[in-house]
């Protein structure tokens, strides 16, 4: 029997029983919308991870002080050691991350803020956009003049629709005069950090408001990215000033991060689908039960037609035809409805969650539907084309 004549058949024997048809595949759908969902949901949590540590790229590296086990003190990190990093042949620039949390105040009142020490580089390193006046002069940092830079955002809350260039704004115990305008640049300025509204030239920072409530992490260094070595023994080394007092600092190191979010997402992704895979069981036992009552409702028919020359081989095509007919369905039907949650998801309040469906998915959990349906529609077909023609024509 030709496979066309097979496909007749089995679309003629799927239409004439349209309800238990759609009950048989309804756990597969299920099923594979549960899958197409926690796929969704792992690869759109793996995307956001991996762009939130891509977002500088994965040459900044950053240092953070550490416990000298042989001298139980915490290292230090200076603008002396920073200065040596900087100096590598490698190294594209290196900032402290240093800010000092105070009130700004202004024409409207006071804002609470931090404010962020920078060295003359940063600006142009951090790629911070201007939208107005000028950029610190190495003027400004030889005198340790008070001068700073707003954010525009804080500059509406400070002054309203007036120009704050070169007004006066009073942040901690001092008076600074503001020289520029930023916005916030189109990337976050470091992994884990805030985009700062307040900046001031660093040694005018240190000098000023000593005192103030500070915090002195770590710091950020930039490898030129056409480097290809391994930067970090090299930059222990720098920041420490001795070889043999880099265990008092650590570096947290981008690719690292990235590897282990890839390896964890993996692991997670796993786990969820092998969850969703119980209702695709449930499914295949669904179809099998359903595959075996029409096998002995269709008993009868099985026999004529072996007895007017039909193979075991025809019969058993035949049914598995028609089990992979009702597989494709569910498994479409599944993807259909994960599709949906997964879009209408954001509409009932689970915008926070990110969910990134992949074609790869779709095309896999139909595959996969469909080889759950041969899987467990088997033994009903087998059982057909084992049955004898005498006996199945004799069967009541």
């Amino acid at each position: 029997m030709r496979l066309r004549e097979c496909a007749r058949i089995a679309r003629k024997n799927l239409s004439a029983n349209k309800t238990r048809s759609l009950l048989s595949v309804l756990g597969l759908i299920i099923g594979i919308a549960s899958s197409t969902v926690v796929a969704a949901i792992s690869n759109g949590l793996r995307l956001a991870v991996l762009e939130s540590l891509s977002s500088l790229g994965t040459n900044v590296l950053t240092i953070y002080p550490n416990v000298d086990p042989s001298r139980n003190r915490v290292g230090v990190i200076d603008l002396e050691g920073l200065a040596r990093v900087s100096r590598l042949p490698f190294v594209e620039a290196a900032f402290p991350l240093l800010t000092f949390s105070a009130e700004a105040r202004g024409d409207l009142g006071g804002v609470q803020v931090n404010a962020v020490g920078v060295l003359p580089r940063y600006l142009e390193v951090y790629r911070i956009p201007f939208v107005g006046g000028r950029s610190f002069v190495d003027q400004d940092v030889r005198l340790r003049s008070r001068v700073c830079l707003l954010n525009q955002d804080l500059a509406r809350r400070l002054y309203g629709t007036s120009d704050p260039l070169g007004r006066l704004l009073r942040f901690g115990k001092s008076l600074y005069t503001v020289v520029g305008l930023v916005r916030e640049p189109n990337v976050p300025l470091s992994l884990g950090r805030q985009v700062e509204s307040l900046y001031i030239p660093l040694d005018t920072l240190r000098r000023q408001e000593e005192g103030l409530n500070t915090s002195n992490g770590g710091a950020e260094v930039w490898v030129r990215k056409d480097y290809a070595g391994d930067p970090k023994d090299d930059i222990l080394s720098a920041i420490s000033g001795d070889p043999s007092k880099k265990s008092a600092y650590l570096i947290v190191d981008p690719k690292a991060l990235i590897d282990e979010a890839q390896k964890t997402s993996r692991k997670l992704e796993l786990s969820m689908l092998a969850l969703a895979g119980i209702s695709l069981i449930v499914g295949g036992v669904g179809i099998m039960n359903v595959m075996l009552i029409s096998v002995a409702e269709r008993t009868r028919e099985v026999g004529l037609r072996k007895a007017v020359g039909a193979t075991p081989r025809d019969i058993l095509t035949q049914f598995l035809i028609e089990v992979m007919a009702l597989s494709a369905v569910g498994g479409c039907g599944g993807v259909v409805l994960g599709g949906a949650v997964v879009r209408l998801a954001p509409e009932f309040g689970a915008g926070d969650v990110p969910m990134a469906v992949m074609p790869s998915a779709v095309c896999c959990a139909v595959a996969f539907s469909v080889l759950v349906g041969v899987v467990f529609g088997l033994y009903p077909a087998y059982k057909a084309a084992a049955l004898s023609p005498l006996e199945a024509l004799r069967y009541d």
